[in-house]
């Protein structure tokens, strides 16, 4: 277990945890992100110059806050 950070009650379990991602573009507004052993693809709709293929990111994040 990681030792807490200055300023942190000692008594407190502290946990520290890391995720490493790594996106690319792939073209016009299409990407793909990998994390952990998971690959997503994010694009933009047609109206604002992607190719509606993939949900945007900001479904993702809408996505997540509902998790």
């Amino acid at each position: 277990m990681a030792e807490p950070p200055p300023g942190l009650d000692a008594r407190i379990t502290y946990r520290e945890n890391r995720i490493e991602a790594e996106c690319e573009t792939l073209e016009r507004h299409r990407k793909v992100g990998r994390v952990n052993d998971f690959t997503v693809y994010c694009d933009e709709s047609a109206r604002v110059g992607g190719d509606n293929t993939a949900p945007s990111p900001l479904s993702y994040f809408t996505l997540a806050v509902g998790f």
